[in-house]
């Protein structure tokens, strides 16, 4: 789990210089980021390998559109998985963005 979380802060990295622009792949950049995190909450939370596995593809989705440079699908993307994660699984999603814990 520690390595998940050290994953997920990467891409949250990733995601603090975009844009606050729309992007033409907005919407498919949001469904993609909501299947990433389904496919994460479906995992068994216990099977870190499959957990770390879920992460790095849900990683490699968001990469399309970094490497199209299109910010905007990236946040589109990060904002998404998030909010997905926040509703679907609060606990997972608390261990994954811990810094959001601290701002409520």
């Amino acid at each position: 789990m520690k390595y998940l979380v050290h994953i997920v802060a990467a891409l949250v990295l990733l995601m603090t210089g975009c844009a606050k622009e729309k992007s033409p792949l907005d919407a498919e950049a949001r469904d993609s980021g909501m299947r990433a995190a389904a496919a994460l909450v479906a995992v068994d939370h216990t099977d870190t390998m499959s957990m770390e596995r879920a992460v790095m593809d849900a990683k490699a989705k968001q990469s399309v559109y970094a490497l199209k440079r299109d910010s905007a699908a990236v946040r589109a993307f990060d904002e998404a998985f998030r909010a997905y994660l926040k509703e679907k699984d609060r606990l997972l999603y608390n261990s994954i963005f811990p810094e959001d814990k601290k701002k409520r």
